[in-house]
């Protein structure tokens, strides 16, 4: 079982961690399609349709991330945050 965050730093990081994860696994995943795949042999719509996806996938991730890096929450945010989190831990 993974630890909850326990403050915005901690949130900020792990945060970054989830979506490098999944930039990590989209790129593999495009790897396997075309090493089992011969894009030569797809029709035209079918190329473009994938190449589609991956780049709206990727570019909202890429944007996600970047998001992420630039937050920073304000006072009452993190007020907030504090009270939710350890409300958590006192539910376990």
């Amino acid at each position: 079982m993974s630890s909850i965050p326990m403050d915005e730093r901690e949130c900020q990081e792990d945060t970054m961690q989830r979506i490098h994860n999944w930039i990590g696994m989209l790129e593999g995943r495009i790897y396997a399609l075309l090493s089992e795949n011969e894009p030569e042999q797809m029709k035209p719509s079918e190329r473009e349709q994938a190449a589609c996806r991956h780049l709206m996938l990727m570019i909202r991730l890429l944007q996600l991330r970047r998001q992420c890096a630039e937050a920073a929450p304000s006072a009452s945010e993190q007020a907030l945050l504090d009270v939710l989190l350890r409300g958590m831990d006192e539910a376990q």
